[in-house]
């Protein structure tokens, strides 16, 4: 707390001195997303994230860019308001978005650039993800029914009686009963043909037992829709394997499994731009996490399908045909960064992209539109035509003019089994010989890593504006560096990580003779949280203090909660937790809690469904029980992310409060 008033001191005192990134500028700061190239590649599109703090307000609104135009000014499309936009380009310059009507039902609507928006359904429920088929007359979208309703207007009906009645009850007859962050409530996410006349919707998936995700979940190929699934009446608690269908656009016949022979899973469906090939991800096995995507393209007139890039041990988390079709592109993980790469169907791969962080693909004509950032510098909207990337968007700059950036070195030293492990370090600019406190962040997943992105969860470049150095090693488990890699934590996600920290920490304070490792704090959220946790109790030596977010305690109830495939998959030899009861038991936290000594704060979402809040409060619990200092953050509102933003300045404030409290000198 001294080092952060002193700081605000000289700010006051020089006002011409650098401010700090703070929580405030990380929660309330502009943000881009969803960019969408016209089908020409003359306009750009793109959704902008604004927040009102003061009335706890999150809004988006849709622009448009004119490409052709060097210099041109961005055009707003829409007005600001709640829930995401989709904007999606139609025919003959026309803008297709969701918003909500006169009721508060949302709608799919049409603008053009410098015309007046227009309301183009009139459905009675939430109009979700869509797709825009040539022709303008039709659209398919996913709305969320129920299964046993015959008409839209029977799902509105039923969930307006639910909502008058004093208590609400919901009775399951399988494993359905909550999936991520929310509880099922017997609706299906379900394809239907919507007349944009306003015509009664088809349903395309009358009697299909299984839910649409999003749009990446579908595409349009002519008179019929390609769609990825669970098979029907499977929970997506017990099984990650995906198929394909097929279904006719106008729902005259049920949907019909592509491959009806072919293992593992297969999803993210997208079709050519001739309509004549589908391209997909695959994977063998299970279909689990940390498991190579393999990207497939075969076609639709009949064929075995082949695969591009078998060579390459990385792969794409989505894709996109390109414009002229006769190539993909993936954004992929990559060392550390997040690279988009082409592959050709002649069978060779280009890398698009360098260092840094680049995903939401969009092509339209000889122009692919992405997402990029580092982390020092803030997503922003590029358009790549040519050699060289050029940068639309310039979001949050006004906000972040007089805000100095720190960068993340990346350094390589070996850890389990001898093997590399990639680590990123910040550190804050001070005065030479000065030694300052660290932060050791532990990312979720465990198959996710710390990229060189920009983030609005951790976000490095808060701490190092209050002076500390943040580690973040992307332990054996993180993908980017191959599928061995990857898997190499299942059922050692207790052992592999805490190898790789043993060896990297020590390595890493040799390294930057800068970084006080007296004075340390280890932090984690989701998987990480379970790490700081399982720390706690088996290696607690280095730590001054701990941080846990929203990670498990107890391995043992979380194996009978959610997501009980990934569960099985992580932690047990492919059987009921009951059958092995040694497998579960062996990386569990809460049987070395007679070893925490050292400070735990810990934070939780009182609606987090993934890792219920219980994980969080009993571990609260026995850190009291035992003594040791301690704090429990609970947030009634939030989920397994704390993402409002009056949370996020919250979360922010409770943290640095007790890094300060614990790693002064």
């Amino acid at each position: 707390m001294i080092r952060w008033l002193l700081l605000i001191a000289a700010m006051l005192a020089n006002p011409l001195v650098a401010r700090p990134f703070t929580a405030m500028d990380l929660a309330t700061m502009e943000r881009v997303s969803d960019p969408q190239l016209s089908p020409d590649g003359r306009w750009l599109a793109y959704a902008l994230r604004t927040v009102a703090y003061d009335a706890g307000e999150v809004r988006q609104s849709v622009w448009a860019v004119d490409l052709r135009k060097r210099g041109a000014a961005p055009v707003r499309l829409t007005a600001p308001a709640a829930g995401a936009p989709r904007a999606r380009w139609g025919s003959g310059g026309t803008l297709h978005f969701l918003a909500a009507d006169a009721r508060g039902v949302k709608q799919l609507w049409r603008t053009t650039v410098g015309g007046q928006p227009a309301q183009l359904t009139q459905s009675p429920i939430d109009v979700g993800a869509y797709r825009l088929p040539p022709g303008g007359k039709h659209a398919v979208a996913v709305l969320k029914v129920f299964a046993d309703c015959p008409t839209l207007a029977c799902t509105a009906d039923r969930l307006a009686e639910r909502q008058q009645r004093r208590t609400a009850s919901q009775r399951y007859d399988d494993l359905s009963v909550r999936f991520a962050d929310s509880y099922g409530d017997g609706r299906r996410s379900a394809l239907f043909q919507l007349d944009l006349a306003g015509g009664e919707a088809v349903p395309l998936m009358r009697g299909f037992d299984a839910d649409i995700d999003g749009d990446h979940d579908f595409d349009i190929a002519g008179d019929a829709v390609i769609f990825s699934s669970l098979a029907p009446g499977v929970s997506a608690n017990v099984s990650a394997l995906q198929h394909l269908y097929r279904v006719p656009i106008d729902g005259s016949a049920a949907p019909a499994r592509l491959a009806p022979d072919e293992r593992g899973s297969s999803f993210r469906p997208a079709i050519s731009p001739d309509g004549k090939r589908l391209a997909y991800l695959h994977r063998g096995g299970n279909g689990s996490d940390g498991e190579r995507s393999r990207l497939m393209v075969a076609d639709l007139a009949g064929g075995a399908p082949r695969e591009l890039g078998a060579a390459l041990d990385r792969w794409p988390m989505e894709i996109a045909w390109s414009g002229d079709g006769r190539s993909l592109l993936g954004s992929v993980d990559d060392d550390g960064q997040q690279r988009i790469l082409a592959y050709d169907l002649s069978g060779a791969i280009r890398r698009l992209t360098g260092d840094g962080a680049a995903a939401s693909l969009s092509t339209g004509g000889r122009a692919i539109a992405y997402v990029a950032s580092r982390f020092d510098a803030p997503p922003q909207v590029f358009v790549l035509e040519g050699a060289r990337p050029r940068q639309v968007t310039r979001a949050a700059a006004p906000q972040l003019a007089d805000v100095p950036m720190v960068r993340a070195e990346s350094i390589t030293l070996p850890g389990w089994n001898g093997e590399p492990v990639q680590a990123f370090v910040t550190r804050p600019t001070v005065e030479p010989g000065r030694k300052v406190p660290v932060i050791f962040l532990i990312h979720g997943g465990p198959h996710s890593a710390y990229s060189n992105e920009w983030t609005y969860l951790r976000n490095p470049q808060i701490w190092a504006g209050r002076g500390y150095a943040t580690v973040m090693v992307n332990f054996h488990g993180s993908v980017g560096w191959g599928q061995a890699f990857a898997r190499s934590i299942v059922r050692h996600r207790g052992d592999r990580p805490l190898e790789d920290f043993q060896k990297l920490w020590p390595a890493i304070l040799a390294r930057y003779p800068d970084l006080d490792g007296d004075r340390a704090c280890a932090m984690g959220s989701s998987f990480g949280g379970y790490l700081v946790k399982w720390m706690a109790g088996v290696w607690n030596a280095p730590w001054r203090c701990f941080v846990a977010h929203a990670g498990a305690f107890d391995t043992r109830a979380l194996s009978y909660s959610n997501d009980i495939f990934y569960h099985n998959d992580q932690l047990i030899s492919g059987a009921p937790p009951w059958e092995r009861p040694d497998e579960v038991e062996r990386f569990n936290p809460v049987n070395h809690v007679t070893n925490w000594r050292k400070p735990i704060l810990i934070t939780h979402g009182a609606r987090d469904y993934r890792v219920p809040f219980d994980q969080g409060l009993s571990a609260f619990v026995a850190a009291q029980r035992r003594g040791v200092p301690s704090q429990l953050l609970a947030f009634p509102g939030e989920s397994h992310l704390i993402s409002a933003p009056q949370a996020t300045v919250e979360w922010y404030e409770a943290v640095n409060a007790w890094l300060d409290r614990w790693t002064a000198p």
